[in-house]
């Protein structure tokens, strides 16, 4: 079999397929497993340039492929982030407002499926990294500040004391940046901004042990708005961004971060540029990697093999600031983003084996 038809086979493997749209059209929310059979979709923007901010939250009903109205959060968040606690609840931090960026958090109940207020932070931030430590621990660094200016601070949520302590700075300030958990328990924190149009290709990481972040080797790109996955090997896939200059520079490379040496080394070409794709890339049961956002094509990448594959189908556009999501049926589901006019949509769609 010729290579032209052999990726058309692997290409054929994936499939992508519209399903009933959401209630409401979102983008730069989020969306999570809630553990009983549901994924909760959680605020965002639903108005051309993001102007209208969202309390109003959906279930997607695993089952029954459909969404349901949810609980209502406290405030509206757009850019705010997101970690799953021990208790299957999660914990909503930031995000911006309306009125800038702010310390209020959030918790989802899934007992009572209804969100409770939870401890303010020390700082006001969006666009953080928000990273389950385990041992009751969540890891909330960096993001922007209410002036929208990179920050370097960082803080710890103790999930029994149910408060904020602060923790060891930074090594720079970052926003836009990608954050992933090793497996060895720390955190990897990759690229970003440092200060408004300037992005950087510097990384570092969080040792719990230590509570301290040490800088480590940088990417061979800068890059900001882009994704980031841990492998089934231990390696991180950093995934596309922005070189600069938002659209301008869109990157179709990829990285691989290697924690036994701290550092980074080429990854695989993904077809299409993409960036704004925070929430967009999913590891796959059989470890391979999946990216569907920022352009209209889906992608995935099998690890060993030298590109990516284009699966069958497309999202129509490319849906900027959406999220995917793999389910237990070794589905995912893509829901929302914007388009090149920051007009947020309602639609949604399963990738599927055909």
């Amino acid at each position: 079999m010729g290579a032209a038809l052999v990726l058309a086979a692997l290409a054929a493997q994936w499939v992508v397929e519209p399903i009933q749209p959401m209630a409401i059209a979102r983008a730069v929310h989020q969306a999570a497993l809630v553990g009983d059979g549901r994924l909760l979709v959680i605020g965002g923007c639903a108005a051309n340039s993001c102007d209208s901010l969202q309390s109003s939250n959906e279930f997607y009903d695993i089952a029954q492929r459909r969404f349901r109205p949810g609980p209502a959060m406290r405030i509206a968040r757009v850019s705010h982030s997101i970690a799953p606690l021990p208790d299957g609840g999660l914990l909503v931090v930031g995000g911006w407002s309306g009125r800038g960026a702010t310390a209020s958090t959030e918790i989802f109940d899934a007992r009572a499926s209804a969100f409770v207020a939870g401890p303010a932070m020390a700082v006001p931030r969006l666009d953080a990294a928000v990273v389950a430590l385990g041992s009751g621990r969540v890891l909330v660094a960096g993001g922007a500040s209410a002036l929208n200016q990179p920050v370097a601070s960082a803080e710890i949520y103790d999930v029994a004391a149910k408060r904020f302590a602060p923790a060891a700075p930074l090594t720079v300030p970052r926003n836009s940046f990608a954050a992933v958990r090793l497996a060895d328990g720390r955190v990897l924190l990759a690229g970003g901004l440092r200060a408004k149009g300037t992005p950087i290709a510097s990384a570092e990481v969080f040792d719990p042990r230590s509570g301290r972040f040490t800088a480590v080797a940088g990417m061979s790109s800068a890059r900001y708005k882009h994704a980031a996955v841990l492998l089934r090997d231990g390696r991180v896939l950093v995934i596309g961004g922005s070189a600069g200059g938002d659209e301008r520079q869109q990157l179709a490379s990829t990285e691989l971060f290697d924690p036994k040496t701290n550092t980074f080394s080429p990854g695989p070409q993904l077809l299409e540029a993409r960036y704004k794709i925070p929430s967009s890339a999913v590891v796959l049961a059989d470890g391979s990697v999946m990216i569907a956002g920022g352009a209209g094509d889906v992608e995935v990448w099998r690890p060993g093999a030298r590109g990516f594959e284009r699966a069958a189908g497309s999202l129509g556009a490319a849906w900027q600031f959406g999220t995917a999501t793999a389910l237990p049926s070794g589905e995912v589901l893509v829901l929302g983003g914007y388009d090149q006019a920051i007009t947020p949509t309602r639609k949604a769609w399963l990738v599927r084996r055909q």
